[in-house]
């Protein structure tokens, strides 16, 4: 009785190996499509977006057309790293718009919406536009670790992208260097 299940059992063994040789191979491939979609770079239309914005009123990338914009992308009012970034970029804000650009702060996991923007306000004494894309739902082309930097022309065409770490953030003096080329 034993001798006949062998064949049985060498044929399950195979289609396993088969099976998880083909997973393996759509893992990699989604992992590959994945890593390249996500890669905006210098000379890319920037994706466009439609955001929840602090009023009624949502924040829409074609909103900033015919002129610069410098989006960077946050997570929280409870984030140490974003709130020093934020801060740096209002001491800079003044000189940022005197060199034709708009900055446009976006927050992924701001869950308590307009309060937590109000809070940043409050730490940060920002002034420049806020927006919110929790899980970077409608932004997820756009700095897929979450900490990029894009400066954008007035046409929508990235001119450049910041890369930044959860600690090591793109701040001001790097973005108007970019600005004033």
């Amino acid at each position: 009785m034993g001798v006949s299940r062998i064949p049985l059992l060498k044929e399950m063994i195979m289609l396993f190996k088969s099976s998880m040789i083909g997973m393996s191979l759509c893992l990699v491939s989604f992992v590959a499509a994945q890593s390249d979609a996500a890669e905006l770079k210098a000379g890319d239309e920037a994706p466009a977006f439609t955001l929840d914005g602090e009023s009624a009123d949502p924040v829409k990338l074609s909103d900033f057309k015919g002129k610069k914009l410098v989006i960077t992308f946050n997570r929280a009012n409870w984030c140490p790293y974003c709130m020093k970034q934020v801060t740096d970029l209002q001491k800079h804000y003044g000189e940022i718009k005197d060199a034709g650009a708009e900055l446009l702060v976006v927050f992924r996991e701001e869950a308590t919406g307009a309060d937590g923007l109000k809070k940043i306000r409050d730490k940060t004494k920002a002034t420049m536009p806020f927006a919110l894309d929790l899980e970077a739902e409608k932004t997820g082309a756009y700095s897929p670790e979450g900490f990029d930097t894009y400066v954008i022309d007035e046409q929508g065409k990235i001119i450049t992208v910041l890369e930044g770490t959860k600690p090591d953030r793109p701040m001001g003096d790097e973005i108007l260097k970019v600005l004033r080329k």
